[in-house]
């Protein structure tokens, strides 16, 4: 049971801005979705359409700022969805066990382990590689050559890390050729890497993954790119040496081969981007094009 004033002296120790609008000190036993709400736990309300006149019998809810619902105990805030998963984190998450290396797992004779690093079972960590601090990693994640990882990352299952990318050149008789690569792979601190993802080796210099990026499943970063710090990469292929700056959203889309992204540039779902986008743009279609400016 966790009641209205233990959560306020939480936001208020973390310095978010907030008001409360209550007729009591709410108890709450857990928390729901506002779909799928259940008496007497916490809840979330982002937009009007979101309420609808629904359950007017909340226990206790987290309300965008703008939003006006007529409930008895409110925590209005800025930056609603942020408060209310800090709110579970801090008061219901349950931690999940798990052993620091899990089973059927190889580590290399190479490998650098940071403190409190745990890494699941029937993993392949082989190589020059580090890994930092509290990194955390997920089952069958195969990591090989030469890595870099940095502290408080996120791994999860079945991502490649390290892989020679695809690279060819051809013959005078058209007989195709692979090309060894020799760079390493340098990721960044507090980086999300989601399942099924491909992060490929450089050829020559490391692909690079800046700090707080954060990369969805299915998403193939190939040789040579470098994504900046605190972008996200969701379900979208980024072909060799391209370039994605800080900030900036790729999603659901293709970036052609040494092609550069700014900086605080979105780039839409299901896009082409074929040339370079400059900083605080976005961009949709086939090919990409800047359809107005990122404020």
């Amino acid at each position: 049971m966790v009641t209205l004033g233990q959560i306020e002296a939480y936001l208020t120790q973390e310095r978010q801005e907030y008001r409360v609008q209550a007729a009591e000190n709410a108890a709450i036993q857990g928390f729901s979705s506002l779909d799928h709400y259940q008496p007497g736990t916490l809840t979330w309300i982002k937009s009007v359409e979101r309420w609808n006149g629904k359950l007017p019998e909340i226990a206790l809810c987290i309300v965008q700022e703008g939003v006006d619902v007529p409930l008895r105990n409110q925590i209005i805030c800025r930056n609603s969805k942020q408060v209310f998963f800090s709110v579970i984190e801090h008061f219901f998450a349950v931690g999940e066990e798990q052993e620091a290396i899990g089973r059927n797992t190889v580590i290399g004779s190479g490998v650098k382990l940071g403190n409190h690093v745990r890494i699941g079972h029937n993993c392949s960590i082989t190589g020059d590689v580090v890994i930092g601090d509290d990194t955390v990693i997920s089952d069958n994640v195969v990591i090989k050559n030469k890595v870099r990882i940095g502290k408080r990352c996120t791994i999860q299952a079945l991502t490649m890390i390290g892989e020679d990318g695809f690279g060819a050149y051809e013959e005078e008789d058209h007989r195709k050729v692979m090309i060894k690569h020799y760079g390493g792979v340098t990721i960044g601190d507090d980086v999300f890497i989601g399942s099924h993802v491909d992060i490929e080796r450089g050829t020559i210099d490391d692909t690079y993954i800046g700090d707080g990026t954060k990369i969805a499943p299915c998403t193939l970063v190939a040789h040579n790119a470098s994504v900046g710090k605190d972008t996200v990469l969701i379900c979208s292929h980024l072909y060799g040496s391209a370039r994605v700056g800080e900030n900036s959203w790729v999603a659901g889309s293709i970036v052609k081969n040494q092609c550069r992204i700014g900086d605080h540039t979105m780039i839409g779902m299901g896009s082409a981007v074929i040339r370079d986008m400059a900083d605080n743009k976005v961009a949709v279609g086939i090919p990409a094009r800047v359809i107005r400016d990122n404020f």
